[in-house]
């Protein structure tokens, strides 16, 4: 049966620190527990919202009022069928990277160092260096929250774009994943995974808590290039900084609010419209409700 906690902090359950409880919360440790989860939601109203390792997510300083189902705690498993990979959407994605290259899997070695859970990577087509999921994913597990019944849903139907996909709109719970990989060479592989955590350790906050890259990357540019070139690096509201070593991570120094993150948001969007006239858009997900909005053109 189902275990449901009541009024349990989430700053703890984020890659940001920040965040305050959720009125309900829940690890489900099988799929029925996640369909139990979901009609707990529907027989009291409640908004539901899938947790992973909750790294690309801010939680606001109030909480949220309905049932947070973290995923990462049981869903973590890993099993392989020759380059074919079944994964659990609680399942890391670096980790997922690493086990591919150590097996000479090619595909998703550019993916390494993303932070986040398989499940979480899916919704989002998670991407770096040129690559993303959709290149190798096959099919996903998926509940249909609305409906409360479990379909396979094949990569065709789900429209998967720039950090977008149909799963994204909060209509399926994704729980596990299918994928194909090519046979490679796994020296080149683990060489290739080295040379990419290695950039990113060397260009990006890692050791800071962050959501990691807070804006969507704008047509013919990087948002983190536009938001330098506006002076912006060191921005500081509360203890929410736009990050001196990668402007588009915007840290918590030490004891930032939700709300300070996203006046920091709020500052970045308006200063980079007004200077370069784009509308930098979040691709950090907004849990709760927040008081600072954020800007329109």
């Amino acid at each position: 049966m189902l275990k449901i906690a009541e009024n349990v902090c989430l700053a703890d359950k984020t890659s940001y620190r920040i965040g305050g409880p959720a009125r309900y919360y829940a690890e489900p440790r099988s799929e029925a527990e996640v369909v139990e989860a979901c009609r707990f939601a529907a027989e009291r109203e409640a908004p539901l919202f899938i947790l992973g390792n909750g790294s690309n997510v801010l939680i606001s300083d109030a909480g949220f009022r309905g049932i947070a189902v973290n995923l990462s705690k049981c869903f973590s498993a890993l099993s392989w069928d020759n380059a074919t990979a079944f994964v659990l959407s609680g399942f890391p994605l670096d980790e997922l990277a690493a086990a591919a290259a150590e097996r000479g899997c090619a595909g998703i070695e550019c993916l390494s160092g993303i932070p986040g859970t398989v499940g979480g990577a899916v919704v989002m087509n998670a991407g770096a260096f040129d690559a993303d999921v959709s290149q190798t994913l096959r099919s996903v597990r998926a509940l249909n929250i609305s409906a409360n019944t479990i379909e396979t849903v094949y990569v065709k139907d789900l429209n998967l774009g720039y950090r977008t996909s149909t799963l994204k709109g909060g209509g399926y719970a994704v729980l596990a994943a299918t994928f194909d990989f090519v046979p490679g060479d796994a020296a080149r592989l683990k060489s290739i995974r080295d040379d990419i955590l290695a950039k990113r350790r060397s260009k990006q906050p890692v050791d800071s808590p962050s959501c990691g890259s807070v804006f969507k990357r704008p047509p013919n540019g990087f948002a983190g290039t536009l938001i330098e070139s506006c002076g912006l690096k060191g921005f500081k509201v509360g203890m929410a900084e736009v990050s001196e070593k990668h402007a588009n991570f915007i840290i918590n120094t030490g004891s930032a609010k939700a709300e300070d993150v996203r006046a920091v948001i709020r500052h970045v969007q308006r200063t980079v419209f007004e200077k370069r006239g784009i509308l930098l858009e979040p691709e950090v997900i907004f849990l709760g409700e927040f008081q600072e909005p954020l800007y329109k053109s």
